[in-house]
């Protein structure tokens, strides 16, 4: 337990020393900026450059406004409680999306397994992007993917549409969407950092024997879990799991079934 306070005093002591050094930097800048301020016709050029070159970038930023528009109303925010060992109750929190099968008929949520297992469908609440509440008719839960399916049924839903993950390569960009420490229709960006990952510790609580996971740096935190990992057409590629940490929050190291 002394390890993690000695990295943390060195980590403020470097912090600081950071700081200061940008402190000093930062005005040195500043005195020459002065002695080399633009004029006044000088300023609206360079403001004219940068319409010109920052298109591209804005063009990439509408899409992702675009992604984020047509997703958001498909993703959920999951609460569900479970007796514990001990007594009491457990809560546990997640996020889910919307989907809907070719094969069977009505709406359901997709999330992990983990997020409502051993709660009863009374003790599961389903919290909608319009601000409804639902709760399931139905669950199918499998251990060995930690993926859950929740039958529900409410008027005016919206599912997502599922992507092929097979058809998706190392460096391409992603959202990941959820609701990390509750904050709902939270929204992240990153790129596919690795495909393939297997065999990983998730705890002695999570036995899930089929891993084939997508690793992402898409920040993923506590309460992501079950939310969708969104390719840039606008479709589902991965079901955000888990992530590497040792400080239990995101480290830019995650993991989502394909």
């Amino acid at each position: 337990m002394r390890i993690p306070s000695v990295l943390l005093i060195g980590g403020f002591f470097f912090s600081g020393g950071l700081m200061l050094g940008l402190g000093y930097q930062l005005g040195t800048i500043h005195s020459t900026a002065n002695a080399n301020a633009l004029t006044l016709t000088e300023t609206q050029k360079v403001y004219q450059e940068l319409d010109r070159e920052a298109g591209s970038l804005v063009d990439g930023s509408e899409l992702l406004a675009k992604i984020a528009h047509v997703t958001t109303p498909s993703v959920v925010h999951i609460q569900s409680e479970r007796a514990g060992e001990r007594g009491g109750r457990v809560e546990e929190t997640g996020s889910g999306v919307l989907m809907q099968s070719s094969k069977v008929e009505g709406i359901f949520v997709v999330t992990n397994r983990h997020v409502v297992a051993d709660a009863r469908m009374e003790d599961i609440s389903i919290h909608l992007s319009d601000g409804r509440v639902i709760r399931p008719t139905r669950i199918w839960t499998d251990e060995a993917t930690d993926v859950a399916v929740l039958r529900v049924n409410a008027p005016n839903l919206i599912p997502a549409r599922w992507g092929n993950s097979d058809e998706v390569e190392i460096g391409h960009m992603v959202l990941a969407m959820g609701s990390p420490f509750g904050l709902s229709q939270s929204i992240t960006y990153g790129i596919i950092s690795a495909k393939g990952r297997r065999s990983l510790n998730l705890g002695s609580d999570r036995t899930v024997l089929n891993q084939d996971f997508l690793q992402t740096d898409a920040a993923i935190n506590p309460g992501n879990s079950g939310g969708p990992l969104i390719g840039l057409s606008g479709r589902v590629v991965g079901i955000n799991t888990a992530i590497a940490s040792n400080s239990g929050g995101n480290e830019g190291i995650g993991f989502s079934i394909p």
